[in-house]
């Protein structure tokens, strides 16, 4: 009997211990590993990692019973990602591989596996042992989801591209006046330097486009000259440029 509660005793004690030396760990953990931890566990994604050259996934938690496309990031520095659906006629894809943490934002993956399985036709064949480097990651974290974009590895030029991005989300036509202008131009610099060069009004020499995203109207082309932004609308259609003059 007294050996029993010595046993109970003992393992009440190395409980004990175990939950302090926890505590102690994450106490002094820095703060950029607190952060790389929470985004270990299971994850809704919009794409499979690795599957498609893709340069954005966002993600949400994962619920209990989530169907789909899921990624699961674990404590050892691998990572899965799959689709699962309530029919089984239907075709499964699985990826697989290691991620690593740059720095507190950036995290690289490696694709070492994709498998498919179910009704997907005879052109997805299963490939395995690829170990191959999907680059680097910026961690970008919102109220209840995370972003994961592709990078260069610099912070500041990540933090550019978020400014740009929330910029153009931002634009609406709506609010703005054109003053349409021929164009030969075939890239994006060579049409925002026609219609500069011709309406006189920036210095395209001054510039640089930053972003560009394609909207059922048209082309915006973001151009930054210093600290002044200006959205360009290139028409392709009917090849024809416009600076956006904000409506009085």
């Amino acid at each position: 009997m007294a050996e029993s509660k010595m046993i109970s005793l003992r393992e009440n004690i190395k409980s004990v211990v175990n939950k302090l030396v926890l505590i102690l760990v994450f106490s002094f953990l820095p703060t950029s590993v607190i952060a790389q931890i929470k985004i270990y566990g299971n994850w809704e994604i919009g794409n499979l990692i690795g599957l498609n050259d893709v340069d954005e996934y966002s993600m949400v938690k994962q619920k209990e019973f989530s169907l789909g496309n899921s990624l699961t990031l674990n404590l050892d520095g691998t990572f899965s990602s799959g689709y699962s659906a309530k029919c089984g006629n239907d075709c499964f894809q699985n990826t697989s591989g290691r991620f690593i943490f740059i720095d507190e934002v950036h995290i690289r993956f490696i694709l070492e596996d994709i498998h498919f399985s179910g009704f997907c036709g005879s052109n997805l064949k299963t490939e395995s042992e690829l170990n191959r480097d999907l680059g680097i990651f910026y961690i970008y974290k919102e109220a209840n989801s995370i972003r994961l974009i592709k990078s260069n590895g610099i912070l500041q030029d990540d933090k550019d591209k978020m400014l740009y991005n929330k910029m153009m989300d931002s634009f609406n036509w709506k609010l703005y006046d054109f003053v349409w202008e021929n164009t030969k131009g075939k890239s994006r610099e060579e049409i925002v330097k026609d219609y500069f060069d011709h309406s006189g009004k920036v210095n395209f020499s001054n510039c640089k486009v930053v972003i560009s995203k394609k909207e059922t109207y048209g082309q915006v082309i973001l151009v930054q000259q210093k600290d002044n932004f200006y959205f360009v609308i290139y028409d392709d259609f009917k090849k024809k440029v416009s600076l956006a003059y904000p409506r009085q």
